[in-house]
């Protein structure tokens, strides 16, 4: 069983890689770029601090945190599972799209798509009953196009991008419920 999902996750990562266009490799290496990263991780957290009237700093630390968890969990188990990435395949050498360099780090399961979906669930749930949901929503796109992109960088195979995407949207939740406990319980209300 375990063997046919992993042949099926190969040939749906070779059909998603193959559909390639010329221009759109500049715009999926920026979505994948750790700079990119960076500077939507500090709008987000700016904009939850200026945006929010009450628990501004409460609500970005815990944004925060969320983000840290997500990434310190999803590399321990990259180390645990070393996966190799798709680009490291000799034997698709010529036959796949990989515009990035070789990286020496594993593929299971994708940082990328964990990290921008705790953040991007983070933020659309803080958001939801606001006027800003729409940039939740807008949250939501770009960590999708970050996500695709790993596939189409060939840094991950579909079953490594789904499962940091359902990894990733887990300690969203769980970051904004535990702000949600902290602020009932600093409250005096009951969870």
């Amino acid at each position: 069983m375990l063997r046919k999902i992993i042949e099926w996750d190969k040939e749906l990562f070779l059909y998603l890689n193959s559909k390639h266009m010329g221009w759109l490799d500049p715009v999926m290496l920026f979505f994948s770029s750790y700079h990119f990263w960076i500077i939507m991780c500090i709008l987000m957290a700016v904009f939850i601090y200026y945006r929010l009237e009450v628990w501004k700093k409460t609500s970005v630390i815990f944004f925060l945190l969320s983000i840290g968890a997500s990434a310190l969990l999803t590399n321990i188990i990259k180390m645990m599972v070393e996966r190799p990435r798709p680009i490291h395949n000799q034997d698709w050498t010529g036959i796949i799209h990989a515009i990035e360099r070789y990286s020496s780090s594993t593929s299971f399961f994708s940082s990328h798509s964990a990290t921008t979906f705790t953040m991007a669930t983070f933020f659309l749930l803080l958001f939801r009953k606001t006027s800003s949901k729409y940039y939740g929503y807008l949250a939501i796109i770009w960590a999708t196009i970050v996500a695709y992109s790993r596939i189409y960088l060939a840094k991950h195979y579909p079953i490594d991008v789904i499962c940091g995407i359902l990894f990733g949207i887990t300690i969203g939740i769980m970051g904004y419920k535990l702000l949600e406990y902290y602020k009932n319980k600093k409250t005096g209300l009951n969870p």
